[in-house]
């Protein structure tokens, strides 16, 4: 037992001796101070010797070695380090800011144009429209004060003299009914057509027509100014044919004003005609570029045919825009590739209807 606790002092004795005994580990961090501190390591008021260490053994040491064991005094290098990380990590926040600020400004200021366009592009075609229909009332206000003059001419100059009377054997006639109304009309009368690019080729589908005007692109507003006018050449019992409207349609026309030319073209083509001039108005055909809004308009104005045919006289309305529906839906068969214009099969189908009614009507074979 002696033996051990001998060996172990002397052990411990020489572990004291180690000056490496007396120091901080490395692993822990001085606090680091600036230079206004510095004089604390070599002023003597600072300074103060130890004699003996705390467990009473002589030593020489004085404080200032136990304050460079805690502190350290930074550099003007580290300072300057310091402070310019700082201003550079500033002036990175900064710029960040600023670029985020830019790219905020630059988007709204993109959604405002954009915002701005849009209804600038909306007023434009409200104005368009609006425009049109202010023709269109103007165009049937004329009309009218025009037929109510002719009207008080007639009155004052007296009755018209009466129509010729034409004795027609009952096996020279057609009698045709639809929509309440009886047509008595002559076997084989002449028959024209008027359409734009929707009937073209027709003249080979049905070559007994007296004479087909085909306009490509036009407009009933287009017709009546420019095409009206070949029908005061004809003479005695007529039919004429009438498929135009679809891009009136495309255009943006609302039903009413689009219906208000029509009527306005069926007017100019029986007047002054002293026998009967037939006026069969074809319905609009949808197409496969229309959109719900168009879709919406063809149906209402083709109503609207209806009921205007059935109101004037001499004038009959045909559906061919149903042969161009199955359950609501467009037959996609029934038109070229562009969406707008019939196929081969399309023009059958709509040629096909159209002889069937002139057989019907007038017993054209």
């Amino acid at each position: 037992m002696s033996s051990n606790k001998k060996g172990g002092d002397e052990r411990f004795l020489r572990v004291q001796k180690d000056p490496r005994f007396w120091e901080m580990p490395e692993r822990e961090r001085k606090i680091k101070i600036d230079k206004r501190f510095q004089s604390m390591f070599h002023d003597k008021r600072f300074t103060e010797k130890y004699t003996v260490n705390k467990r009473g053994r002589p030593i020489n040491q004085t404080s200032t070695e136990d304050l460079k064991r805690f502190y350290n005094v930074s550099s003007s290098e580290d300072e300057d380090d310091d402070e310019e990380g700082v201003k550079s990590k500033k002036k990175k926040e900064v710029k960040e800011e600023l670029v985020k600020v830019e790219i905020e400004v630059k988007v709204e200021k993109e959604v405002k144009v954009e915002k701005e366009v849009k209804v600038e592009i909306e007023v434009k075609e409200e104005l368009v429209k609006v425009e049109i229909e202010v023709k269109v009332e103007k165009e049937v206000k004329v009309k009218v004060e025009k037929e109510v003059k002719e009207s008080k001419d007639v009155k004052a100059e007296g009755p018209p003299p009466e129509r010729g009377v034409r004795v027609i054997e009952e096996d020279e006639l057609v009698r045709y009914t639809a929509a309440e109304k009886t047509f008595a009309v002559r076997k084989g009368l002449p028959v024209y057509l008027l359409t734009a690019s929707i009937c073209q080729g027709v003249e080979e589908q049905i070559p007994h027509l007296t004479a087909a005007y085909v306009h490509p692109d036009t407009f009933l507003a287009r017709s009546l100014e420019q095409h009206a006018w070949k029908f005061d050449r004809v003479t005695g019992e007529a039919l004429v044919v009438v498929h135009i409207g679809t891009d009136d349609v495309a255009s943006g026309l609302s039903p009413a004003a689009i219906v208000g030319q029509m009527e306005a073209l069926i007017d100019r083509i029986q007047h002054g005609h002293a026998e009967p001039l037939y006026v069969a108005v074809c319905s609009i055909l949808p197409r496969l570029v229309d959109n719900q809004r168009t879709m919406g308009t063809v149906r209402d104005t083709n109503r609207r045919f209806h009921e205007l045919c059935r109101r004037k006289k001499d004038t009959i309305h045909l559906p061919t825009g149903k042969l161009f529906l199955h359950h609501r839906q467009i037959i996609q068969n029934y038109f070229a590739g562009d969406g707008v214009h019939l196929n081969v099969e399309g023009k059958k189908v709509l040629f096909n209807y159209l002889k069937t009614f002139l057989w019907h009507f007038c017993k054209h074979s």
